[in-house]
């Protein structure tokens, strides 16, 4: 009798995994190149990148990218992916994820929950190396990632904010991930200064933190960005330790 019980509660466990394993796989996206999705359950939507040769057997990085400001159309976070993030990173094989905010700018408990929800359905559903992931965006973006990163060292491990603002308490928070910090010269909607000074402050009590000032660049002149974005490969691999 205690045979057959362990037998059936076997077979029910088994089942169990067996439909949880499906379930998984149908969330699951195979095919190379962009895909605009909804997080199951809600009506939040993300544009999600697989890369080339990916099969799910081994795991590959993670880069989440914020989007800047304006009026959010559906899966507007593809159009920074598209222009500068996603061509940039290619090479390093990460899967790439960009959430719509739904909770107005990136800097506050609701857009945070969002994400973090996001994150972990993507990391569930995917094989991702925990160990390779960077955090960046771009204006609005940039301002969420310097939030966001903070607040989260054991899921990113790196940040990258692009012409973005500090928060009031960046240059005292107790960054243990390194972090690259990109800025236009001419930047008139978010001035370079708070950058500046936020980056020294930590430069001088030893944190592990780059700024590039981009000459002769404002704030809308994005495609300037991308060849200076791709010199930050070298860190970003280094960052990861690979």
């Amino acid at each position: 009798m205690k045979a057959l019980l362990t037998m059936f509660l076997v077979h029910i466990a088994w089942g169990f995994c067996a439909v949880q394993a499906q379930e998984i796989a149908e969330k699951r996206v195979a095919v190379p190149g962009f895909h605009e999705m909804l997080l199951p359950g809600t009506d939040r939507r993300y544009t999600l990148v697989i890369p080339q040769g990916y099969t799910g057997e081994e795991a590959v990085p993670l880069i989440v990218s914020l989007h800047y400001g304006g009026s959010v159309t559906p899966f507007y976070g593809r159009g920074l992916l598209e222009t500068l993030i996603e061509p940039v990173f290619r090479e390093l094989g990460a899967i790439f994820l960009a959430p719509d905010s739904a909770a107005g700018d990136w800097v506050n408990a609701q857009a945070e929950e969002h994400v973090l929800e996001l994150l972990e359905h993507v990391m569930e559903v995917y094989n991702i190396d925990a160990s390779q992931t960077l955090l960046t965006g771009y204006s609005m973006g940039g301002k969420g990632t310097w939030y966001l990163a903070a607040r989260h060292q054991d899921l990113f491990k790196a940040a990258l904010p692009i012409a973005g603002l500090p928060e009031a308490d960046s240059g005292s928070t107790d960054w243990r991930i390194p972090i690259y910090v990109i800025h236009g010269a001419l930047d008139r909607v978010i001035p370079l200064e708070p950058n500046r000074e936020v980056v020294d402050q930590l430069k001088s009590s030893g944190r592990s933190i780059e700024l590039i000032v981009l000459d002769n660049v404002g704030h809308y002149d994005i495609p300037q960005y991308r060849p200076h974005l791709a010199a930050t490969v070298p860190w970003l691999i280094a960052a990861w330790g690979k």
